[in-house]
């Protein structure tokens, strides 16, 4: 059983497939994000409160509303690398599976300091 856990761990521990999933995973984030706050809201009006520039909005209240939203949906994002990072790099050891998840997640979370602020 251990030759075959080893097998797998060794195809899986390359850089290339910890860059997919530190792509596809914050996707999936995105997802839990609009189930845990879009409430009954349809998911078109989710993501252009997502997209929507906040600084066209001239009402402070509606402002704060809109850049909460999406500093937590971004969380959810970017929690969802935290938790295969964690379990790829501490229960498993893929060194290069969370090298490229890592590079990954440090440059979605840039880009989203910058699109939130």
């Amino acid at each position: 059983m251990e030759i075959i856990m080893a097998s797998w761990k060794n195809k899986i521990n390359q850089t290339k497939y910890g860059i997919i999933a530190g792509l596809t995973l914050p996707l999936l984030g995105f997802f839990i994000g609009f189930l845990a706050q879009g409430g009954d809201m349809s998911f078109s009006t989710f993501w252009q409160i997502f997209t929507q520039n906040h600084d066209l909005i001239h009402v402070n209240n509606l402002k704060l509303i809109y850049q909460d939203t999406r500093q937590s949906t971004a969380m959810f994002c970017l929690l969802a690398n935290m938790l295969a990072f964690y379990f790829s790099f501490f229960l498993n050891k893929l060194d290069r599976f969370s090298k490229g998840l890592v590079f990954i997640t440090l440059l979605l979370a840039a880009v989203s300091v910058l699109f939130i602020y």
